[in-house]
């Protein structure tokens, strides 16, 4: 899960500069993020608590990013044409 610096700020997650240590590479070239850990990460009905994610540099994200560390929670999840079906545990 990787969130944009502007969702993560309406959030409430306090990110200082030293924060940005985890190295990840993007579409736009190499960059740093800042480790988090989400006290709650709702997807619909679906609750996920304490989930692992990491928060992108200003401007190095548009969208934020659903990853694993939410989808291996779940029983399944699957992708029908354009649509990402997910199944809670």
């Amino acid at each position: 899960v990787v969130l944009t610096s502007s969702t993560a700020e309406r959030a409430g997650l306090k990110i200082d500069e030293s924060d940005y240590r985890t190295p990840v590479l993007t579409a736009n070239g190499r960059t740093l993020a800042a480790p988090v850990r989400l006290a709650e990460l709702a997807i619909g009905p679906i609750r996920q608590s304490e989930v692992r994610a990491l928060v992108a540099k200003p401007g190095a994200l548009q969208d934020n990013l659903l990853g694993m560390t939410f989808l291996e929670r779940l029983q399944s999840y699957r992708v029908e044409g354009d649509q990402l079906i997910l199944r809670a545990p």
